[in-house]
């Protein structure tokens, strides 16, 4: 056991979730007083010993179905997979036609009878799959194979007419209740072929195989330009509490992390008590600086999910800097700080900001070299040394001319450029990407794919 959840701490590492030796050693002791028999047990001691953010908890759970599937995680040892197929009164389903075994996953289903159920899936599996040991192949391919052969449609219809005979009133309500009642069976379903399949396919290639094919990715890592809807709310959970965190450690650190300049004169006269070694060094008292921002953001379709993300995490920093000044554009610019500056929700600020800003001036395309000279000639004069400027976008012109000199310009009046380009690095320069036009106007070009990125990138400017 102690083996396993060694294993299991690593796996989490490897997924980038912070967890401590001292922490794997903590959920090993913990263990000791647990009943390792009782699996939901053993899940809460070592999510409460290795997990300390809420936003890691979906990867935790992904590799804790892997490294301590059910039959296995008492001892870490191999599946048995041999007896199953039968129900717990020894009775066999491997035998019976297709069309009885949908039948009797009905049945099991109406009666509530999981550990039936789960003899049955068992022996859906066995029998639909086709899974071969040691092919390389994932476990959703099993599972579409078996469901196909289920045929969850005809079951659902046949299981809601079942279901339907037994209701004494048919009113809209209940009509509405007994098909969510449905779905969440069917679901039942659905998992109890993944659990199986996957706890087939740990026994064949062992968890650490396993836990290494697994897409298992943090929100602080997920790529902003191929996230799904689910996985932008995933970011959108997580960036509170990251900005709260991170809005602690700068104020933190800016409060005692300067010191003011050497105070000579102080200096020398206190060094006279010594000689005239100056042992004690003074300084003045510090004063230490807020920056003004200026943000200037691509919100065009490819890259509006980092836009809005970027946008967020400046405005929830905003008592980090003296002022913050936003703009965005498409193939035309406008500014949009007074609608950041009233909204008190950022989703809110940004759905005023796609219907209000005037960023569209011929086709919608991204045009920045029209850009760049715009924002040059209109804001160019109040752009002071203070003023750090932040272009977001992944600078693809759709081969327009780049207009690099009017980047130039605002260089030469900033007190710097940046510049976070959503793309990975490889692909800059490629295609209509004029990625390198631009960067040599940039004090830094920096890959800014997901919010541990953003964050790292947050930490150097102030």
């Amino acid at each position: 056991m102690i083996k396993r959840v060694i294993e299991f701490s690593e796996a989490l590492r490897t997924a980038r979730v912070p967890v401590s030796l001292l922490e794997s050693l903590d959920a090993c002791t913990a263990l000791m007083s647990c009943d390792i028999s009782d699996r939901g047990a053993v899940k809460a001691y070592l999510a409460s010993t290795l997990i300390k953010d809420h936003s890691h908890q979906k990867v935790f759970d992904n590799l804790f179905e892997v490294f301590f599937s059910p039959g296995t995680y008492e001892y870490g040892g191999p599946l048995d997979v041999q007896n199953r197929g039968s129900d717990e009164r020894g009775e066999s389903f491997e035998d019976i036609a297709d069309a009885e075994l949908r039948e009797k996953i009905k049945e099991s289903l109406l009666s509530g009878n999981d550990s039936q159920l789960q003899s049955l899936i068992a022996s859906a599996v066995s029998r639909f799959a086709g899974m071969e040991p040691g092919r390389p192949v994932g476990g959703v391919y099993y599972a579409f194979k078996t469901l196909r052969h289920l045929d969850l449609d005809t079951l659902k219809s046949s299981l809601f007419n079942a279901r339907v005979e037994q209701l004494e009133s048919s009113d809209s309500l209940g009509l509405k209740l007994l098909n969510h009642d449905v779905d969440l069976a069917l679901e039942k379903v659905r998992k109890m072929v993944s659990d199986d399949i996957r706890r087939r396919i740990v026994s064949d290639r062992g968890a650490d195989a396993v836990a290494r094919t697994m897409r298992s990715t943090l929100p602080e890592d997920i790529d902003f330009l191929h996230a799904n809807a689910e996985e932008l709310r995933e970011i959108n959970r997580a960036l509170t509490p990251l900005v709260r965190k991170l809005a602690s450690r700068l104020g933190r650190r800016r409060r005692k992390g300067h010191r003011g300049t050497l105070d000579f004169r102080k200096t020398i006269r206190r060094s006279i008590a010594n000689g005239g070694v100056p042992v004690d060094l003074i300084f003045h008292k510090p004063k230490p600086g807020k920056p003004e921002l200026f943000v200037v953001a691509d919100i065009s379709g490819s890259v509006a999910s980092f836009a809005r993300f970027t946008l967020s995490m400046v405005y929830a920093l905003s008592e980090q800097f003296s002022k913050v000044r936003s703009f965005v554009f498409i193939d035309e610019i406008d500014e949009v700080t007074d609608i950041f500056e009233t909204s008190d929700e950022i989703d809110a600020a940004m759905k005023l900001v796609s219907t209000k800003a005037k960023v569209v001036w011929t086709d919608g395309h991204s045009d920045y070299g029209r850009v760049m000279e715009s924002f040059a000639e209109r804001w160019g004069e109040e752009i002071t040394h203070k003023t750090s400027v932040i272009f977001l976008g992944d600078a693809r012109n759709n081969y327009h001319s780049s207009k690099a000199h009017a980047l130039a310009s605002v260089r030469m009046k900033a007190r710097a450029v940046y510049w976070l380009n959503p793309e990975p690095s490889g692909y800059w320069d490629t295609g209509d990407s004029i990625m390198t036009q631009y960067g040599l106007y940039c004090d830094s070009v920096n890959e800014c794919r997901n919010l541990r990125q953003l964050q790292s990138f947050v930490e150097r400017l102030l």
